[in-house]
């Protein structure tokens, strides 16, 4: 194991977003959720899930109540009363048009259609085309808000619940064709109508304010049968492919599960096991290969599933890259948040020998030098922060380039005298346009920059005045969707773009500019983390399915280090996906997930100083040539974000503590246990 410093910072402290809507897309194993911020990140569920898009609220679209997919394409409808399809490609709103009344509170979609409630006791009915979307109808106008509502398997019947009833509305004619009216469990008390799920069969379940789950006969407008399965209100419920299982979950947020069991020549639904995994309100479920995703007001993605016995949390972290630490000259970290910046100075430590293990006492304690965000004006013209979609320092830690949905800007940084000097650079070429990636490359003192359209600008940074040095068009075959990462080597060589469909494209400088120089072999999942090591000039990368690549980039082929990972002992595949990539002076690989450092450590084998000679020029040549692979782990982490290095062996470990982000959550339901006072 190779030794080395690490700093371990527990200041960053991302506020806990609650989940408030899901939407999966069976076909293309895609999750949508949405926060309460109104932010809708994109969940890759092929292999290991991880954020493989995220779409950052705009001033403009501040609500999001429900979420849909039509075949590829995402809808939402919020308080703001827009039905807004968003561009996948460029991450961004595509279209928004107006519902009929006012705030719309969810929606429902059937092959070309959508249904949308809202406040005011309308049904709107949507065609989508090719190009948008068409208003079709409204449905007679009920009493009170729609809360929920769902299509049935034929689409010719819509459910939708509200309070104190149940309406089956027929979507030809649009006239309600039967109410089912709820209980109450006090005399003055609405029941309110939480959530709903259709059968093929017509079988409608529901879930209220009661803590009830109801079975309803769609087809003659009765009740079946009810369940009191819960203590407070139910707001989510979930039927699997197969309809033989459903849950229901909610403010109680135990998840009761119900399994459909045939009773002499009929069938019934028996209550079956049931899973403590939130201490908070659960607010949507979905079932997915057997898997259950429940999430709520504690902001984490769960997922369980059984056999064997498994629970997994994916925490409420933002999507790579969201910490960059600058060299060990200027020794500065920033910390990207949903609408701000912060970038502090790390602490130095005292001298201590080679040898030394422990903690070192810090010489002066990390300092916030600069807390920096992009303001715009709001639906009502007041000023508000708008949401950051990609941030970026420069190593020496004199620049700072912020980017959101509506363009980016760039900014000097000094700090004379311990009193930091922040200088916009005004009249920045394109700076309106959006941007999903941004990159310094320290040694041509250039700033590299994705667009949302998928082109590449490259800012010469020379004597403080930017301008447009060159422009990279990304042709056909290179990628075919979002850049999702970027890095640049720190040899000033190589640029690195890779997008979700395993395109993954490599740039070489030259006097000229940037020119293409190999695209990388097409792989099965989605890559999650990459990075150059300069010193070997091999681009390392990791996939959703935990499989890492190496690649050569002066011969232009595999290396056989993910072989050879297999068959080493201690290599196993985990719950989480790898984040990032960094490597020490001696070519170990530094990878991280959610729990772990993972240290992949080069042994020359043999026992001659010639063929270690021979082996050691080869690796260096090659990669990992003919090496021994020794893995070794740190896994004392709980969320950890990032894994950089300051210096050669000097490293930066940035760990979110799960108490940071429960702290701020409101009380959770209150139960008497058996034993409590």
């Amino acid at each position: 194991m190779p030794r080395c410093k690490i700093h371990n910072v527990g200041f960053y402290k991302p506020e806990a977003k609650a989940i408030y809507s899901m939407s999966l897309n069976r076909q293309q194993n895609k999750l949508a959720i949405s926060r309460c911020d109104a932010s809708i990140e994109i969940w890759n569920l092929d292999h290991l899930p991880f954020i493989e898009k995220s779409i950052v609220p705009t001033l403009d679209n501040f609500s999001v109540e429900g979420l849909c997919w039509i075949h590829d394409r995402l809808f939402s409808v919020g308080l703001h009363g827009f039905l807004v399809e968003y561009n996948l490609y460029g991450v961004t709103v595509k279209n928004k048009w107006s519902i009929t009344g006012e705030a719309g509170t969810c929606l429902d979609s059937h092959n070309n259609r959508i249904a949308v409630g809202t406040e005011q006791g309308y049904v709107n009915i949507f065609q989508t085309i090719h190009n948008g979307v068409e208003f079709e109808k409204f449905l007679d106008k009920q009493e009170g808000r729609v809360v929920c509502l769902k299509f049935n398997s034929s689409g010719e019947f819509i459910v939708a619940g509200s309070v104190n009833a149940i309406r089956i509305w027929n979507v030809k004619t649009g006239h309600a064709i039967h109410k089912m009216i709820l209980g109450r469990s006090e005399t003055k008390k609405d029941t309110i109508v939480w959530c709903l799920e259709v059968m093929t069969d017509f079988t409608i379940f529901s879930g209220d304010s009661r803590g009830v789950l109801t079975l309803w006969d769609g087809k003659i407008g009765a009740q079946i049968e009810s369940y009191q399965s819960h203590h407070a209100d139910i707001t989510a419920i979930c039927v699997d492919t197969n309809e033989c299982s459903i849950y229901a979950a909610g403010v109680d947020p135990l998840i009761s599960n119900y399994e459909k069991v045939k009773v002499g020549s009929n069938f019934r639904w028996v209550k079956s096991i049931q899973r403590k995994i939130h201490e908070h309100d659960v607010r949507t479920m979905v079932i997915h290969k057997g898997r259950l995703y429940s999430a709520g007001l504690d902001s984490y993605l769960v997922c369980s599933y059984y056999p064997p016995k498994t629970l997994i949390k994916y925490a409420p972290i933002l999507q790579t890259p969201c910490i960059q630490v600058t060299s060990s000259t200027s020794r500065r970290i920033l910390l990207r948040y949903s609408n701000y910046l912060e970038v502090w100075s790390l602490s130095r430590t005292q001298n201590v020998p080679s040898n030394f293990k422990g903690i070192v006492e810090p010489e002066e304690r990390p300092k916030k030098l600069l807390t920096l965000q992009k303001l715009g004006k709001n639906w009502a013209e007041e000023d508000e922060a708008e949401s950051i979609v990609c941030a970026s320092i420069s190593s020496n830690g004199k620049w700072i380039f912020l980017g959101s949905c509506t363009g980016f800007r760039l900014y000097s940084f000094e700090l004379a005298k311990t009193k930091p000097k922040l200088t916009k650079i005004e009249d920045l070429d394109d700076s309106n346009v959006p941007c999903v990636q941004a990159a310094f490359n320290d040694k041509r003192n250039q700033l590299i920059i994705a667009l949302n359209s998928g082109k590449l600008i490259v800012y010469d940074l020379e004597n403080n005045d930017p301008f447009i040095f060159q422009r990279i068009e990304v042709e056909n075959g290179q990628l075919s969707d979002t850049v999702s990462l970027l890095t640049v080597s720190t040899c000033g060589k190589y640029l690195v773009i890779a997008d979700a469909k395993s395109n993954i494209t490599v740039f070489k400088y030259t006097k000229d500019g940037y020119s293409f120089l190999v695209k990388l072999p097409k792989y099965q999942a989605s890559p999650t983390a990459l990075s150059v090591n300069s010193t070997t000039g091999c681009l390392v990368v990791a996939y959703a399915d935990y499989k890492v690549w190496e690649y050569s980039l002066q011969n232009k082929h595999l290396t056989g280090l993910s072989k050879k990972l297999e068959s080493t002992p201690g290599w196993k595949v985990r719950t989480h996906t790898i984040r990032s990539i960094t490597f020490d002076s001696k070519q170990s690989i530094f990878l991280h997930d959610d729990s772990s450092i993972i240290v992949i450590v080069r042994e020359v084998s043999g026992a001659k100083e010639v063929e270690k000679k021979l082996k050691k020029e080869q690796s260096m040549h090659n990669g990992f040539g003919e090496d021994v692979l020794q893995i070794r782990s740190i896994s004392k982490y709980k969320h950890l974000v990032h894994l950089g290095n300051v210096a050669e062996d000097e490293f930066v470990a940035v760990e979110v503590n799960p108490l940071s982000i429960l702290k701020n959550l409101p009380p959770a339901f209150a139960q008497k246990t058996f034993g409590s006072k």
